[in-house]
């Protein structure tokens, strides 16, 4: 993508917030039909949706078209894909290889994945174009910005949609001169002391990660002056967002993003709750699910994929975007486990990262039992049709990459057990499953 088409899709992105509702309505189904055209030519999928179905693609809308799950979408991948050179083992062999998300797929597509903690892992593949698309209407939630530093703290070894974000924003020079990413898993400390030779203009992360890096700036351990900060992947509660924001005296910005749709939604304090994507995207709401329909990725088109979210829609009284407005409660909530590293300092390990380190075959589920700042236990389900020697095969794995992820926090006297188990405690009360639980 050349300097000035970016540039354009900036300034694109501006020009939308200027659009009635209705404008909005008449783009998305402008989209939706050009989309559906390329689809019925392109992709043996929905060639057999539209035929079974009886679809007329010079007037339909996606209702008229069937729910899209992640588990459907993996099992008829090759055929949904418009370039018959991407297949789904392909992508598991890059995957498996590749840890780099600069890296391109066959050296043209941006590719990432889930992590499989909702049971199914999903790949998702955008060309150059299409993925800068789903990332530059972040710009939409504050004012264009030249030149920025960005400090970049999450899990970043891996395609995952969050680091694979914000290196892609490399590719516009003229907003962003230098983006550094700080994995969650390295040392606090060192991060700390990174990001004081740094100085960044912006910082973006986990939500609990920008609360430690405020905590450390009150403690005159950190000495940073951001302009902007954005955060994503966790909830972001009223205390921690005004924590945050007076520490740091700048503005904060919510967003709601995923593999599937890159950004979704937009949250900021100026804009009194958080806004949905509708140029890009098309939304039915549901009780306990919504279906989007992507109107950009014309490489592996999405309609009516349906995602366990629950938005809820609120009044909007103030208008200052022609989408939606949501309740701004996005992202996954868990405990964080803290302990005690070599230099007798607490430091924590992020439960985000754990979910993406634990992503293995054979694993079902686990759980960390944290007994004190010294010491925790492991429990681990397997599958069921493992024999006695793979299963000892994944154990020797997650013994060795346990060992790995405490030594690269500096925590080699940190003591753990592993316990096969048929099944995970839950709280009794919400029957809700928590990855950390306490005594």
């Amino acid at each position: 993508m050349l300097i000035i088409d970016l540039i354009l899709q900036v300034m694109k992105n501006k020009r939308i917030l200027g659009f009635s509702k209705k404008e909005i309505k008449d783009l998305q189904q402008k989209k939706f039909l050009k989309l559906v055209a390329y689809v019925a030519e392109k992709s043996p999928y929905y060639q057999k949706i539209i035929k079974e179905n009886n679809i007329d693609i010079k007037s339909c809308v996606p209702e008229d078209f069937p729910i899209l799950t992640k588990s459907v979408c993996m099992e008829n991948f090759n055929d949904i894909v418009t370039d018959n050179r991407i297949t789904r083992e392909k992508l598991t062999e890059f995957f498996e290889r590749s840890k780099d998300p600069d890296e391109l797929f066959l050296e043209k597509y941006f590719a990432t994945h889930t992590s499989g903690s909702s049971g199914t892992v999903g790949y998702y593949v955008y060309t150059v174009g299409e993925f800068l698309e789903g990332v530059i209407t972040v710009v939409r939630a504050d004012k264009v910005r030249l030149l920025q530093k960005i400090a970049y703290i999450a899990s970043t070894r891996g395609h995952f949609a969050g680091i694979t974000m914000a290196r892609s924003t490399r590719r516009v020079p003229l907003l962003y001169k230098d983006i550094k990413a700080f994995d969650i898993n390295a040392p606090f400390s060192e991060t700390i002391e990174s990001l004081n030779a740094m100085q960044p203009t912006i910082i973006s992360g986990y939500v609990f990660a920008l609360r430690k890096l405020a905590e450390a700036q009150r403690l005159h351990k950190l000495n940073i002056k951001p302009v902007l900060i954005q955060t994503g992947g966790e909830p972001l509660s009223f205390v921690d967002k005004d924590y945050i924001q007076k520490t740091f005296n700048a503005p904060m910005i919510n967003i709601y993003s995923c593999s599937e749709h890159l950004t979704i939604g937009v949250g900021a304090d100026k804009l009194s709750g958080m806004y949905l994507m509708e140029d890009n995207l098309i939304f039915e709401f549901y009780a306990n699910s919504v279906c989007v329909t992507n109107l950009y990725n014309y490489t592996l088109p999405l309609i009516r994929y349906q995602m366990s979210d629950r938005l809820v829609p609120t009044n909007d009284d103030n208008g200052l975007m022609p989408f939606t407005k949501i309740e701004e409660i996005i992202g996954r909530v868990e405990n964080t486990p803290f302990f005690l590293n070599d230099k007798n300092e607490e430091d924590f390990i992020s439960p985000l990262f754990l979910i993406s380190e634990f992503d293995m075959e054979g694993v079902d589920k686990w759980q960390i039992l944290v007994i004190d700042k010294k010491s925790f236990k492991f429990k681990l389900q397997l599958g069921s049709n493992l024999s006695l020697v793979e299963r000892d095969k994944i154990l020797d794995k997650v013994r060795s990459k346990l060992q790995a992820i405490l030594k690269e926090k500096l925590m080699t006297k940190v003591n753990f057990d592993i316990e096969l188990v048929d099944s995970l405690w839950a709280d009794p009360k919400t029957g809700k499953f928590k990855l950390i639980v306490f005594p």
